[in-house]
């Protein structure tokens, strides 16, 4: 096995050898979680899945020998869902907790649990079970309503009884998939009906389930975000919701209206980044997010957001600036956006960078040159955490005027105009848009010209 993504996956034989303790007294508890199985016919490559608030993140591969066989060695997993992967054949859950040792064989659509805990293969149990509506709910397959309906109203009954039978010693684990055993029943139901097929039905003919799926508030339940699938099961009600609403409707709902669907914030947010592909202009998607901007409301959903708005913008002058953030030296926090109305001159440095200290007496001439103006100095240190009581000295002993920043590292401002060195010098307008993102340094007389003229256009 060679795992090409985290180097956390260590080789199998490797990791089976060292798990295999000579040492006298009691064995310690096992960490590694050992995946070993049959892949299905013709598959090359396994890849293993994680789950990151609600979507599959991959985190290794593992190459398939001549007897179709692989395996993943993964060191202490955060334990819950995770996805193995045959590529274009469809994903196969499991569940992973340090010591796992699971073994299993793959095929087309289904698996098979051959060796493993109890949470497999109770999970293995459902997914049989799930499998008589879920292997009908891809495009392509040949199965239209009236064969599907059927064996959908034929396991929805079964469900509450499945449910009981889930009784394995780790608590968590039962109520995690009672939750999921609901959410993948509409799972199923919604694709199938969203999906192309030779034969369609009217509304009339929809069984009495669907009209069950739709709820005032959906979705509230955070453990939603344990499922690989959480991202397209939101989305894939989003427009459930339209094809059951009697309502009549000029276009597609806003995204605002869409987040009230849900009443869990997180859940909200992940709506919201797996609609981010749908625009096409920089102006279309803030003007969509943001009046529910609020609900992004995780560290990787607001780097998800930011990707987003980067991709739309050319920073091109007259386009409005990003609206970054620091805290300033009595910690208060202050937003780029608290600064319209007057022209902006940003100074991206550091305590650690000799260039920066060079520039500073120039920047702190223009600063007194330019006293009574209608300009704002802003300096933003990329210096790290460890370092901040070391720049709130070196502001105060340089006695460096105008609004002094600090951002904590490389954050959201470098990652957002690609700022690979310092200083970096811009300029932005009295109406917060960009002038120039890689202005003249102070040391130049370009720089005050730029200025100048910039406040000459009011």
């Amino acid at each position: 096995m060679k795992p090409t993504k985290v180097s956390r996956l260590l080789p199998l034989a490797a990791c089976m050898a060292w798990a295999a303790p000579v040492v006298a007294g009691p064995a310690p508890v096992p960490t590694l979680a050992v995946i070993q199985g049959q892949a299905p016919e013709k598959a090359k490559k396994i890849t293993l899945y994680a789950v990151q608030e609600g979507r599959k993140t991959e985190i290794a591969n593992a190459m398939v020998n001549e007897q179709q066989a692989f395996a993943f060695a993964v060191p202490s997993p955060k334990e819950g869902f995770y996805y193995l992967s045959a590529g274009n054949r469809g994903d196969t859950r499991i569940y992973l907790k340090p010591g796992e040792q699971l073994k299993l064989k793959m095929d087309i659509g289904a698996y098979t649990v051959l060796a493993g805990s109890p949470e497999n293969k109770q999970l293995w149990q459902w997914q049989e079970q799930l499998g008589t509506i879920s292997r009908h709910t891809s495009p392509g397959d040949t199965a239209t309503y009236l064969s599907f309906f059927p064996r959908l109203e034929a396991l929805v009954p079964k469900v509450a009884a499945l449910k009981k039978a889930v009784n394995t010693p780790n608590r968590k684990f039962n109520e995690l998939l009672k939750y999921t055993m609901d959410v993948d029943v509409e799972y199923a139901a919604m694709s199938f009906l969203l999906i192309p097929h030779s034969k369609h039905p009217e509304k009339s003919q929809y069984p009495a389930y669907y009209r069950q799926v739709i709820q005032d508030k959906k979705y509230c339940d955070g453990r939603l975000l344990a499922n690989g699938d959480a991202g397209r099961i939101v989305r894939l009600y989003e427009t459930f919701t339209y094809l059951m609403s009697t309502e009549k409707r000029q276009g597609p709902s806003s995204l605002e209206e869409n987040t009230r669907l849900f009443c869990n914030d997180t859940i909200k947010g992940l709506l919201i980044t797996e609609s981010l592909g749908g625009f096409r202009t920089y102006d279309k998607l803030t003007e969509a997010i943001a009046p529910v901007k609020q609900y992004l409301v995780t560290e990787n959903q607001q780097q998800l957001y930011l990707a987003a708005e980067k991709g739309l913008r050319k920073f091109s002058a007259g386009e409005p600036g990003f609206n970054f953030a620091g805290e300033d030296t009595n910690g208060k926090k202050v937003a780029f956006n608290d600064l319209k109305g007057k022209v902006v001159v940003v100074d991206v440095w550091a305590t650690w960078c000799g260039p920066c200290k060079a520039e500073l007496p120039h920047l702190q001439k223009l600063e007194e040159e330019m006293r009574g103006r209608n300009v704002t100095f802003l300096g933003y240190s990329v210096d790290e955490t460890k370092d901040k009581e070391k720049w709130r000295a070196f502001v105060k002993e340089k006695e460096m005027k105008g609004v002094q920043l600090f951002g904590a590292g490389w954050s959201d401002i470098t990652k957002f105009y690609d700022i690979k060195g310092i200083p970096r010098f811009m300029v932005f307008d009295q109406q917060g848009r960009i002038v120039t993102i890689d202005a003249p340094r102070p040391s130049t007389p370009e720089l005050k010209a730029l200025i100048e003229k910039t406040l000459s256009k009011g």
